[in-house]
């Protein structure tokens, strides 16, 4: 089964097997130096941008094309050579190099006497020898004649060139086992009495075979080039033997004479020469002298090292692939290779060089092939994911994606996917559709409680804009206001819902006296792709328990407030029954009269306050100041009782239409009365006042009773609460039904009730009904 963990497990051996491959081949390169041409490519590139300053104390004298103009045809005689060695001896140099091979006698044996008086009178003169092949792999030393080398000192004057024809190799010692001669520049130092630079001892390299068996080169070094040909300060041959070079430009200086001139004498192509001429043979050995002299050299790296940092960077690439999209993957690996190559051009500046080819080559194969093998590996996952979408996404319609596409396999299952997409975001939008459509607040979460999918109410009861604000939230953040009622976190929830596998209900308290049912369900089979997910569902149940709340309430009122009465009652039979405690019938009626009519006051509130509450209002237009007088008529007779003045404060002509229900605000107007009447000692006043009030008509009833605390004033207009602290509440023992009563229809009429009172001053209750136009 292609299941995601196999699919790592395949796609981690085809990393590891490409990564191998890549840095054995990087090794087997690096180590076996299979790359050696564009080593030595590139060794010349890094080579020729680090160009040193040429030395004060090294002068050519060149046989240039100006000498040859002036002094005729080569060869010149000997005795030129002798005079101009002369002059120069004069200006006491450290050592003089004649690079001419005089291996053939002169013509004319005085020129050779010449010569070699001037060379003994020197004694710091260099001449450098070579050697001949002959058949059958032998080979002979040509030296110069015996005239001249038994006054000079002799060293070889070996070029070792590269396939390539380019000089890049010196050594310091060749010839004919077993002599061992010299180079031209170390016998320089020798004469001069310097010594070579002890750095240059310890990266000589091994030795070396020449062009034949016989001819062996050891101490084998890169040459350390200071710059381009014509670097190193040259005068003409020429002008010296005419004296126009001064005595002080050879004084304690190195003066190595040679040809420079087209086709006269060795001039090879260097690492530095780049598009310019070569470089001669006597402006070589300057540019070893100065190596030889500073230690400013180059220690190549060794083959074997090479080839192990090259594999280690290879394997540090692919680690790096893995976390890389394709395209920073191929960025990685260009700039890998462009950082290797300037690494080696700054380990060249320092003395040592690393060949980067080997890793540029396997870096930039790297990429090709890791992917192709990633596509691979692409190709048979999206193989898979399409023969999974399409089963569970349903086949595709009638007119086949593939009898319209061509046969290119990238295209065809690019088409697959897209009708496999096509059809799962339909499926997609229906279950969008589904939960926007669904009355309750839904949240999908999986098993950490992280919030994946919201619907529109679930947004608006936690009071969020949109529901894409909700996820990525946890639950425990999300419902930190709202508690459920069987675990201290939402995540105890979750983890209980999954371990029975079944739906988990819970009842939830929020801010507000808010109420929720919670239902956690696991969706069946959302593990199998790993994590698990769960539905939550949150049902605002407030209404419910509100009624329950109300229903609890009324059962109170009854037990408590109804059975009062009644309880009363029985006393007054069971003192009746008692011959002492018997009262007069006369007054044992007045109390079954009096307890009677407080059940049916009470029982006809609470019928009055359900009627306001639920019966539609019929609102037409009424004169206020009619149903105020109404409501005064209908109350005079219990003011005349207690010897109560009602005053009426408005204009006997005045008149107030309003748009109201003109039953249940008399009814309204004869509770507030009632009350100020009830709450007024004898013999005081209660005033009814009308008047406007910023868009309101206010219709107060001011009485002169005891005062309502005001800690009491929030209980008024509550349902089924008592005051336990006031006059008022010793006075009535009830309930105050009638002010819920009053409460409930000034409410659907738009309006409100307000209560002003001080303990002592009595109180003043003002009904506040809308105005249909300013007052």
């Amino acid at each position: 089964m292609n299941t995601p963990d196999a699919r790592h497990a395949r796609w981690r051996r085809e990393w590891l097997g490409v990564s191998a491959v890549l840095a054995l081949l990087a090794f087997w390169l690096g180590s076996g130096s299979w790359t050696w041409r564009m080593d030595q490519a590139a060794y010349d590139i890094g080579l020729s941008f680090w160009s040193r300053p040429a030395p004060n104390d090294i002068v050519l004298v060149t046989i240039d094309e100006a000498s040859l103009r002036q002094l005729g045809q080569w060869p010149w005689p000997r005795a030129l050579h002798a005079t101009v060695i002369q002059q120069i001896t004069q200006s006491e140099p450290k050592a003089i190099l004649l690079d001419l091979l005089l291996s053939e006698p002169s013509p004319d044996p005085t020129q050779d006497e010449v010569l070699a008086q001037a060379l003994a009178q020197s004694g710091k003169v260099v001449l450098p020898l070579s050697f001949e092949a002959l058949p059958q792999h032998e080979v002979r030393e040509l030296q110069p004649s015996l005239t001249l080398r038994a006054r000079a000192h002799l060293a070889h004057a070996d070029a070792e060139l590269d396939v390539d024809g380019v000089l890049r190799w010196a050594s310091l010692h060749a010839g004919i086992a077993p002599s061992r001669h010299p180079h031209l520049a170390l016998a320089l130092l020798n004469v001069a009495g310097e010594l070579m630079h002890p750095s240059i001892q310890s990266q000589s390299a091994p030795a070396a075979v020449g062009p034949t068996p016989s001819w062996r080169r050891d101490d084998r070094l890169l040459i350390r080039y200071i710059g381009p040909p014509g670097t190193i300060k040259q005068v003409s041959f020429a002008a010296v033997l005419r004296g126009d070079v001064p005595a002080n430009v050879f004084k304690d200086r190195y003066v190595l004479i040679g040809a420079s001139a087209l086709g006269l004498g060795d001039q090879y192509q260097t690492p530095v020469s780049g598009l310019s001429k070569a470089m001669p043979a006597v402006e070589i050995t300057a540019n070893l002298l100065q190596m030889l002299r500073t230690g400013d050299g180059v220690r190549p790296v060794s083959p074997l090292m090479v080839g192990v940092v090259s594999a280690v960077l290879i394997l540090a690439l692919m680690f790096a692939f893995v976390r890389l999209s394709p395209y920073q993957a191929l960025l990685v690996a260009l700039l890998s290779a462009v950082g290797v190559a300037l690494a080696s051009s700054v380990l060249l500046a320092a003395g040592f060089w690393f060949s980067p080819t080997t890793y540029m080559l396997t870096a930039l194969l790297a990429y090709p092939v890791w992917s192709w093998r990633r596509l691979e590996t692409t190709k048979d996952f999206l193989d898979d994911e399409i023969s999974r979408l399409a089963s569970s996404t349903g086949p595709p319609g009638p007119e086949s994606l593939e009898q319209r596409l061509p046969r290119d396999q990238v295209e065809r299952r690019i088409a697959a996917i897209q009708g496999a997409n096509a059809r799962l975001q339909q499926a997609q939008q229906l279950l969008t559709n589904t939960l926007k459509a669904m009355p309750e607040a839904v949240l999908v979460v999986d098993g950490c409680g992280q919030v994946h999918q919201a619907n529109p109410q679930s947004a608006t009861l936690l009071d969020v804009a949109a529901p894409g604000a909700l996820t990525g939230q946890t639950l425990d953040s999300l419902l930190a206001r709202w508690m459920p009622t069987d675990a201290p976190r939402w995540t105890m929830l979750l983890e209980r819902a999954l371990a029975e596998d079944r739906v988990i209900a819970t009842e939830v308290h929020g801010p507000l006296d808010q109420h929720l049912l919670a239902r956690i369900a696991p969706l069946p089979g959302a593990a199998a792709g790993g994590a698990p997910w769960l539905v939550l569902c949150l049902s605002d149940i407030t209404p419910i328990r509100l009624i329950e709340q109300q229903r609890d309430d009324l059962l109170g009122f009854i037990a408590h407030d109804i059975r009062s009465p009644q309880a009363s009652l029985i006393s007054l039979v069971q003192l009746q029954h008692m011959t002492r405690a018997a009262m007069p019938a006369a007054e044992v009626l007045q109390h079954v009269d009096m307890l009677a009519r407080s059940t049916l006051d009470l029982c006809d509130e609470l019928l009055q306050i359900m009627r306001a509450e639920k019966r539609p209002i019929q609102q037409q237009p009424t004169d206020l100041v009619q149903v105020a007088e109404q409501a005064l008529k209908e109350v005079e007779l219990q003011a005349r009782v207690k010897d109560i003045k009602l005053i009426k404060e408005w204009a006997p002509d005045r008149s107030v239409v309003l748009s109201l229900d003109h039953s249940l605000v008399r009814r309204a107007l004869v509770n507030l009365l009632n009350n100020a009447i009830k709450f007024s000692p004898a013999g005081r006043e209660v005033q009814l006042r009308l008047t406007p009030q910023e868009g309101y008509w206010v219709i107060a009833v001011i009485d002169q009773g005891p005062g309502i605390p005001p800690d009491e004033l929030k209980k008024l207009f509550r349902r089924y609460e008592r005051l336990e602290s006031s006059t008022f509440a010793r006075v009535t023992a009830g309930v105050g039904l009638g002010l819920v009563f009053i409460d409930t229809v000034a409410r659907r009429h738009g309006g409100r009730v307000q209560v002003h009172s001080e303990q002592g001053q009595g109180s003043c209750f003002e009904l506040w009904l809308p105005a249909p136009w300013p007052p």
